[in-house]
Formats: structure tokens, C-alpha cells, sequence
């Protein structure tokens, strides 16, 4: 039987050292693992005399029941170097921003990191002297890279994440007024009607943070889209995005959006399908997980992305 005590409050659980190494938890139970300090039996994770050792115990705790509980002096462990050197893949980093691993690695590509090779991507010099590391799949032999953590720290990708997060980008079309301003201003300068653009990696100069994400997202990539696209009929005013290589508008929804721009947004849709043009709709659940539901609309008129 093991040993366990009930709540400790000088523990520290697996799950939170992992959150204090900013590393996914998974990561640290398989690294854990392979150090033979803890082993799965089951579905349970149980100590090995080697983690009993270095300090593991079990924890009961009221709220979440029977845990491993580590010391809190268990950071200064030598262990955790070897485990933070360890070179991070894509999709990792990029859950870090809520950003898919294909669009990371598209960003990577855009900075001159890395190239995309048929179903993979391939190091560059420049991507070898920031610390990427290439590999292959060991069955596909497809090649991907990985990198070392603190290249989210490099000023090319820092200020590309901060420009896709679009926190600090909005920047006000009148003169005399900083470009990086405050919510507070920000929200000033609403109030008096002026009108804000949200500055995007293809150049373009969006007026809200929904049409930002879109047009980041179609520009990494590699569709070719227009933004504020004229229809032929004047009165019909312009789609949000229009993508020449399959003739599709794209229409976005808004969570909060004014009564006179919901009706323009109908009659163009009423339009389209009127003139049997191609068009999707974006809703507004949709902005906040693009890469999950644009490639499949988007595949439905042939284009593809990944």
C-alpha cells in the first residue's frame, strides 16, 4: 500500500510544477517517465522508489483526490535544466497563443526560418543560427523543426505574435495621435467617432479585430484575398474579403455589430444568391477558431491549405 498523507500544503502536484515551467503537463509526466522517477499503472500515475527518493509522495486531497506531491525545493532539481533545454516542436509553442501548428509554422516560413518541403518544412540557415533544430518522422520521413523556448523571446516573432494577437496594433487613422495607444484612448477616440485600423502582416488596414484575424490568417496561408472588395453593383457596397482564385466573398458575422451593417450584410448576401455568386458566411464563434473551420469551408471551393 502507499503511503499517503492527507493534503500537504508545502506540495507542489505535477500538473502545477509544469504550470510554473510553462510547459505542457504532458510533456513533464513523460519526461518524469523516462527519468523512471514515476511510472502509469493503469490509469493512475504511482511513484518509483527513485521519485520516492527525490521527495514524491502521495497527496489525498478533498477536492481532487489522491495525487503525486512534490516538494516545492524540487525546482532547483538539476533534472529541470535538461528538461527546459529540450527543443520544443511547433504545435506545442504555438498552443502557448492559441495559434494552430500549420499557421505556426506558416509565421516561421514568413520570418525566413524555415521552408515548406511537399508535406514538411525544412531549416534555414537563418532558422539554424536562432537555435531550430530539423528532424524527420520516423515512419513518413516527412522533415518538421523544432526550437528552443526562448525563441519566442526573438523581436521578429514577438512582434509578429503581438501583431496576430492584435492587443497593440490598433492604430488611429487621424493625425496628431500615437500610434500604439491605451485602451482608454483607444476607446476615447471611439467616442468620438474616429475610426481605428488594426494593421495586418500583408499590409492591409482593417477596421475591426475580426476582419485582423481573418486577413492575418488567409495571408499565412498563402490565399490571395482582397479585402473590402467593391461588387459590381455599386448600391451592394463591398464584401469583407473576396478570394480571386475561386471567385468566394466572405461575409463575417460579428458578436456586436450595428443594425445599419447587419442589413448591408443581408442584402449582399441576398445578392449573391440571387446573382449565383460563391460566398461563405463567417459567424462570430467562428472568428475565435479559424483554424479549425476555414480550411474545411474553404476546401469545399477547392482551395487548399493544408
Amino acid at each position: 500500500m502507499p503511503n499517503t498523507r492527507k493534503s500537504n500544503y508545502n506540495a507542489i502536484s505535477t500538473t502545477a510544477l509544469a504550470k510554473y515551467f510553462d510547459i505542457p503537463s504532458q510533456t513533464l509526466f513523460n519526461f518524469l517517465t523516462e527519468k523512471s522517477w514515476i511510472e502509469k499503472i493503469g490509469t493512475h500515475w504511482r511513484l518509483t522508489g527513485k521519485g520516492e527518493f527525490e521527495g514524491g509522495e502521495y497527496i489525498q486531497s478533498l477536492k481532487f483526490g489522491e495525487y503525486i506531491g512534490w516538494p516545492k525545493t524540487i525546482i532547483e532539481h538539476i533534472i529541470f535544466q535538461e528538461l527546459l533545454d529540450i527543443p520544443l516542436n511547433v504545435e506545442t509553442l504555438g498552443k502557448r497563443f492559441d495559434i494552430g501548428s500549420h499557421r505556426f509554422n506558416a509565421l516561421l516560413a514568413e520570418l525566413g526560418w524555415q521552408t515548406r518541403f511537399h508535406k514538411g518544412w525544412t531549416i534555414t540557415s537563418l532558422g539554424k543560427n536562432l537555435g531550430g533544430i530539423e528532424k524527420e518522422h520516423t515512419e513518413s520521413g516527412v522533415p518538421y523543426t523544432v526550437w528552443p523556448r526562448d525563441i519566442i523571446d526573438q523581436p521578429g516573432l514577438e512582434q509578429a505574435l503581438e501583431q496576430l494577437s492584435a492587443k497593440e496594433q490598433s492604430t488611429e487613422v487621424t493625425s496628431g495621435v500615437s500610434k500604439k495607444t491605451s485602451p482608454s484612448k483607444q476607446q476615447a477616440a471611439l467616442n468620438f467617432n474616429e475610426k481605428i485600423n488594426w494593421h495586418t502582416r500583408d499590409g492591409h488596414n482593417t477596421t475591426n479585430q475580426q476582419h485582423h484575424h481573418v486577413c492575418n490568417w488567409l495571408y499565412l496561408m498563402s490565399v490571395v484575398h482582397a479585402y473590402r472588395w467593391p461588387l459590381a453593383d455599386k448600391k451592394m457596397g463591398c464584401c469583407d474579403f473576396y478570394l480571386p482564385q475561386a471567385n468566394v466573398h466572405i461575409e463575417c458575422w460579428q458578436l456586436h455589430e450595428e443594425a445599419a451593417s447587419i442589413s448591408q450584410k443581408l442584402l449582399r448576401i441576398d445578392y449573391y444568391e440571387k446573382q449565383n455568386l460563391a460566398f461563405l458566411e463567417l459567424k462570430s464563434e467562428d472568428l475565435n477558431r479559424l483554424d479549425n473551420v476555414l480550411p474545411k469551408l474553404l476546401l469545399k471551393y477547392g482551395i487548399t491549405v493544408y
